[in-house]
Order: C-alpha cells, then sequence, then structure tokens
C-alpha cells in the first residue's frame, strides 16, 4: 500500500468513527449506549420504600418499642441466680445482704399475682402497636411525596416538549421580522415585541428544565437508581376508588385505617394500662421464692449451730401488702391520669381535623375537576382556532405574524392545562393520604 492510499485510508477511518460516535448520541446529548429505564410510579414508590431513612428509622423504633416489650414480659416469668457469697468472719456467722456466706448459692423466683407487672405489660403491647402504626405514617408521607415528585417530572418533560417547539417558532418568526424590518415592510417595535415573546418562551423553557432537573435529582436520591440509568416516566396510574364513595363513607373508613388514629387510640390504651400499675402499687404482690446454699465449714458454723449441715434450702411464698408508703403512689396516679387524658384529648383533635381535612379535599377536589374540564375545553377551542387562522394566513387574510400569536396563546392554554392536570394528581394524593388509602392507591 502506497503512502497516498495510507492517507487516505486514515482519513476514511477517522471520519468513520466521528459517525459512529455522533450516532451514538441522541438529541438530548445523552449517550445512546446508556441503559434506559422505564419507571412506572408504583415501581418508584417501592424502591423509595425499601432505602428511605424515614422509614428505616420508624421501623428502628418499632424494633426497639418490640424488645422493651419482651423487657417487660419478663418481669412475669421465673428469675434464677447462681453466685457465691464467699467471706471470712470471725466470731459469729454474720450474713451477707440477708443470706449466710456460703461457697455456692442459687436464688430463684416467680411472681403470679402482680397487678402492677401485668399493666406494664398491656402497656408496653400497646406502645408495641403504637410504634407499628408509626411506621405506616412514615411510608404513606413517603408515597406521597414520591408520587408528587414524580408527576411533576413527568408534566415537566410534557412542558418542555412544548416550550421546546415554541423557541424554535419564535426564534424563526424573530428572524422573518428582522429580515422585514431591513426591508422597511414593519417598525422597530415589533422587533422588540418579537424578542420580548422569544424571551419569555426561553424563560418558560427555562424554568420547565429546572423542574425537570430538581425532581429528576429527588427521583434518582428516592429510588438509588445512578445517574447511568436515563429514566423514562409515564402516566401516572393511581387507584382512586376511595375517592368516588361518599364523603362521610370515606371519614368512616378512615377512621378504622389510618395509621395516626390507629396510633393515637394505641397511645390511649397504654396510658390507660399505666394508670392501672400506678394503681397496683396499692394492691398485694405474691412470689414464689426459693434459695439453696453450701456452706463452708470454715465460717464457724459448727460451733454455733447445734447442728450444721453444708447442703441448705428454702422454698416458700412471699407475700407484699402495701400499708402506706406516702403520697409517692397517689402522685404517681394522678400524673399517669392526666398523661392519659392529655391523649384522649389528641386523639379527639385528630378526628376532628381529619373530619375537616376529608371535607377540605373533597372541595378542592371538585374545584380542580372543574379547573381540568375548562382547560381542556379551552385547549380545544384554541386548536380550533388555530386551525381556522392556519388557513386564513394560507389565503393571506391574517399575517404569519398574527398567526404566531394565535399560536402563542395555545400554547399558554396547554401549559395551563398541564398544570390543572397536576393540581388535580396532588388534590387525588392529597385526600387519600388523609383517608389512608395512599399506599393502595399507588401499589
Amino acid at each position: 500500500m502506497n503512502k497516498p492510499t495510507k492517507i487516505l485510508f486514515l482519513i476514511c477511518a477517522v471520519c468513520f468513527s466521528f459517525a459512529g460516535r455522533l450516532y451514538a448520541t441522541d438529541s438530548d446529548g445523552h449517550d445512546s449506549q446508556r441503559e434506559i429505564r422505564t419507571l412506572t410510579v408504583q415501581e418508584a414508590v417501592r424502591m423509595a420504600l425499601s432505602r428511605s431513612p424515614e422509614v428505616l428509622l420508624a421501623e428502628a423504633r418499632a424494633l426497639r418499642a418490640r424488645e422493651a416489650l419482651r423487657e417487660s414480659r419478663s418481669v412475669n416469668r421465673l428469675q434464677v441466680y447462681a453466685g457465691t457469697g464467699l467471706a471470712y468472719n470471725n466470731g459469729f456467722p454474720l450474713s451477707i445482704e440477708g443470706s449466710a456466706p456460703s461457697i455456692f448459692q442459687v436464688n430463684a423466683s416467680q411472681p403470679f399475682l402482680s397487678k402492677k407487672n401485668s399493666n406494664l405489660i398491656r402497656e408496653a403491647e400497646e406502645s408495641d402497636k403504637a410504634s407499628r402504626f408509626g411506621t405506616e405514617s412514615a411510608r404513606n408521607e413517603l408515597a406521597l411525596q414520591t408520587a408528587s415528585v414524580y408527576y411533576e417530572l413527568h408534566q415537566a418533560r410534557k412542558i418542555i416538549e412544548l416550550a421546546s417547539g415554541r423557541v424554535d417558532a419564535i426564534q424563526k418568526q424573530q428572524k422573518h421580522v428582522e429580515t422585514l424590518l431591513d426591508a422597511g415592510k414593519v417598525l422597530p417595535v415589533d422587533v422588540t415585541l418579537i424578542k420580548t415573546a422569544a424571551l419569555s418562551a426561553r424563560q418558560q423553557l427555562l424554568i420547565a428544565r429546572e423542574q425537570a432537573i430538581v425532581a429528576e435529582k429527588e427521583i434518582r436520591e428516592w429510588t438509588g437508581l445512578p445517574e447511568e440509568i436515563v429514566i423514562r416516566t409515564v402516566e401516572p396510574q393511581i387507584d382512586g376508588s376511595d375517592l368516588e364513595i361518599p364523603e362521610e363513607t370515606l371519614y368512616q373508613k378512615a377512621l378504622v385505617k389510618l395509621p395516626a388514629i390507629l396510633q393515637a387510640e394505641a397511645e390511649v390504651r397504654a396510658k390507660d394500662f399505666h394508670v392501672q400499675s400506678d394503681r397496683g402499687e396499692y394492691l398485694p404482690q405474691m412470689e414464689i421464692v426459693s434459695e439453696y446454699a453450701l456452706l463452708s465449714r470454715a465460717n464457724n458454723y459448727a460451733d454455733y449451730f447445734s447442728q450444721f449441715k453444708r447442703h441448705n434450702y428454702l422454698i416458700g411464698l412471699s407475700l407484699k401488702v402495701p400499708i402506706f408508703n406516702g403520697s409517692g403512689t397517689s402522685a404517681r396516679i394522678a400524673q399517669s391520669r392526666q398523661n392519659a387524658s392529655e391523649s384522649r384529648i389528641r386523639l379527639q383533635q385528630i378526628k376532628s381535623n381529619l373530619k375537616l381535612e376529608i371535607r377540605r379535599g373533597f372541595s378542592a377536589l371538585r374545584i380542580a375537576t372543574g379547573a381540568v374540564d375548562l382547560a381542556r375545553n379551552d385547549v380545544e377551542a384554541a386548536r380550533e382556532v388555530a386551525r381556522v387562522n392556519q388557513t386564513l394566513m394560507e389565503s393571506g387574510r391574517i399575517t404569519t405574524k398574527e398567526l404566531e400569536d394565535f399560536r402563542s396563546q395555545l400554547l399558554q392554554k396547554e401549559l395551563a392545562l398541564l398544570n390543572a392536570d397536576q393540581d388535580l394528581f396532588r388534590r387525588k394524593l392529597e385526600l387519600l393520604q388523609s383517608a389512608g388509602s395512599m399506599l393502595t392507591a399507588v401499589q
């Protein structure tokens, strides 16, 4: 192969390489070799729930409450301790903590009559339930946020598509007006107006792109999807069957399934059991006790007792009857009753606020639905006008500028429809959240 041929071959290779790189790049500047992930709102919610710090913290609190319940239950179970009481004594054998010095000893106790302990266990059981309902509340809140941001990203991309088309069209119109100005057929003010319209279109496009960037970063943060994966959204679909039932029916349904109410009810029951636990200090407590001790001859037991045995045991019944302990018990009972009263007030307040939230939610939903219908009809009318004006422009009855003005108005109406759709979607999510149906709707 001669030198000119080698040079030509090298040039062709470079050209093919450059063309291949251009082909591998899409219109948005993304590498077409990047993996494209079609992400539904349900998948986004599931992925967010599996790794959200808020949900993980709520689950950790629930696990801590479960371990506290195990600890509370242990107070009514058999307790066995083994050890030694080795000691040296001079003279009469003295005791260590009420027991004779021994080489080896075992102590056991089994409570079987203690209202205080049994109510402490019931309190811990209700606290465990409240913690689990707290986890559900955190999951519902995260599902609401994820679905809202997902829809915001989906709508922002629609706006980008509309605004990009408008920017391209108005740039062509701007060049045409500037040409007419050079020919003396339009006034300088027409150029100023078209430049202002172009800036407005670019600003709308900039806002939409920034909203899409922020929403996409939030989705990636919550779902854990890396930057190397291109996220493709689809029209979100949610189960809105709960929104079709009467307002009072939805309220009654929320009373038995809303995690916030179930958590508050569990906390009220826990506080009531705590009151009963404090009142249990007035009642007798009974337990079976036993003890075994291996004694040593080195402690002078044989010198001071007529009969000495190395192996000694005891089994009996311990009964404690409270007589007087000052005002401590009554003060604790009064405090516990006050805490229970505050919990009941909070529960009633939550129920009252829920009823108002559902009422406001239905009202806002009806308004948002009407706004969407109005915006949709407005867009259809504007599109019909745009088609008529296109015919008029082709016949020379209106100018290109007038046609572009109508198209600009159509764009604004289409953007208004997208905003109305987003507001309606948000109202649905908020009402489902108030009713405790958020997770069901997006799963």
